[in-house]
C-alpha cells in the first residue's frame, strides 16, 4: 500500500510540474494537433517516469569506511494504520470518481437508446433531441460515431444540407479528429488521480484544443469568421454538468473567438518543448537508486554494531562476527525484518 501510495504522489508531483510547464509556454499557442499530441504524451509520461527507476551502483571500500551504512527495512512485523487509512481515503475518492463517470457514460448512452437517430453518408449518426418543457434547447455535443443535435438544429442542418452546416461540420470534426478517445483516456486516468486539480486542469486544456481544431475545420471550410463567432455566441448557454462528450460551448467561448482572431504561431516557438528534456532527466533523476556494493575480497557491509540485529543465513542462525567470510556474490537476496525496537533480523539467501 504504501509503494502504491507513494507512487501516486509521484505522479501528482509529475502532472503538476507538466501543466505549469504547458500552460506557461504552449497553450497560447495556434500548433493545435502538436499540442493535443504533446498533452497526451505529457499526461501518459507522468504515470511512467516513476516507475522508470535507475539504479546506481556504487562500490565500497569497507576497510576505509568509517560511517555506518544507511539500512532499508524492507519489512515491517507491525502496522502503519495511518497508511491503511490514507489507501482507504484514497479508495473512496477513487470510487466516488468512478462511479461519477459511470454515471456520465450512462447519460450519454441513454440519449442514445432513446434518441431519434439519423444515419449519415459519412458514418455519423445524428441523434435528434427534443428541447424539455419549459427547459432550455439541447447544446449540439457529439461522441464516439454520435452527433447530438436539437430538433431546431437539425432541420436547419437538414434544409442547408449537411455539408454546409457550421453546427454539423464542427461536430463531425471532432468525430474525424477522435476527440471522444482522447477524453476516455484522461478520464480514466484522472480516476487514479481525482484528488488532483492538474488532472482536471490538464483535461480542460485538451477539451479547448479539442473546440480549437474543430472551429478551424469549420472555417477552413470557407465559412466567414465573424458569422461564425456570432454563431457561436447566439448557442452560448449553461453547461448542463459534468460530461463525457465534447460539446459546442465545452471551452470558454472568448478564449475560442480570441484564437481564432490571433496569428499563426511562428514555427521557432515549437522549440519551447526543448523544455521537456531537463524536466524528464529531473524526474529520473529523483526518481534514481544507488546501490552499495563491497569491494571483493572486502568484508560486506550488513550491519554496524547493534546488539539488536540478528543474522540467519539460509534460514539457520549465523555469528555476525563471521560474515567477512561470506563471499558477497555468493548472496542472492536479503530480506530485512524490522521488530519495532531498533532491531530486527536479516535472512540471508545464497546462491544455490
Amino acid at each position: 500500500m504504501l509503494a502504491f501510495l507513494i507512487y501516486t504522489a509521484k505522479v501528482a508531483a509529475a502532472l503538476v510540474v507538466f501543466y505549469l510547464f504547458f500552460r506557461l509556454l504552449l497553450s497560447r499557442e495556434t500548433f493545435h494537433r502538436l499540442n493535443r499530441i504533446i498533452l497526451l504524451c505529457g499526461v501518459t509520461a507522468s504515470y511512467l517516469l516513476p516507475l522508470c527507476v535507475i539504479t546506481v551502483n556504487i562500490t565500497v571500500d569497507s576497510t576505509r569506511t568509517t560511517r555506518k551504512p544507511n539500512y532499508l527495512w524492507t519489512h515491517s512485523t507491525g502496522v502503519d494504520w495511518w497508511v491503511v487509512a490514507l489507501f482507504v481515503l484514497y479508495l473512496i475518492g477513487a470510487t466516488v470518481a468512478l462511479v461519477r463517470l459511470a454515471i456520465a457514460f450512462r447519460r450519454v448512452y441513454k440519449t442514445i437508446r432513446e434518441g431519434e437517430r439519423h444515419p449519415q453518408p459519412d458514418g455519423n449518426v445524428v441523434v435528434v433531441l427534443d428541447t424539455p418543457e419549459g427547459g432550455e434547447e439541447p447544446s449540439p455535443s457529439s461522441w464516439m460515431e454520435y452527433i447530438f443535435l436539437s430538433r431546431k438544429d437539425f432541420q436547419n442542418a437538414e434544409a442547408a444540407g449537411f455539408e454546409n452546416s457550421p453546427v454539423y461540420i464542427h461536430e463531425a470534426a471532432h468525430l474525424a479528429l477522435r476527440h471522444s478517445v482522447d477524453l476516455l483516456f484522461l478520464d480514466f486516468c484522472a480516476l487514479l488521480q481525482w484528488f488532483n486539480p492538474a488532472i482536471w486542469l490538464l483535461r480542460r486544456e485538451l477539451t479547448a484544443l479539442h473546440e480549437y481544431e474543430a472551429d478551424k475545420a469549420v472555417l477552413d471550410k470557407g465559412f466567414r469568421p465573424r458569422d461564425y463567432q456570432l454563431l457561436l455566441v447566439r448557442k452560448a448557454m449553461s453547461d448542463s454538468g459534468y460530461s463525457v462528450a465534447n460539446n459546442l460551448n465545452h471551452s470558454a467561448l472568448k478564449g475560442r473567438i480570441d484564437m481564432m482572431l490571433r496569428q499563426p504561431s511562428q514555427a521557432w516557438r515549437a522549440l519551447r518543448l526543448l523544455v521537456l528534456v531537463p524536466l524528464i532527466c529531473a524526474g529520473l533523476a529523483m526518481n534514481a537508486k544507488r546501490a552499495y556494493h563491497s569491494a571483493p575480497g572486502r568484508p560486506f557491509l550488513l550491519v554496524g554494531d547493534n546488539d539488536n540485529i540478528f543474522v540467519r543465513v539460509d534460514g539457520k542462525e549465523f555469528d555476525k562476527s563471521k560474515l567477512d567470510e561470506i563471499d558477497p556474490y555468493s548472496i542472492q537476496s536479503i530480506d530485512v525484518m524490522k521488530d519495532g525496537n531498533g532491531g530486527g533480523t536479516i535472512e540471508i539467501h545464497l546462491k544455490k
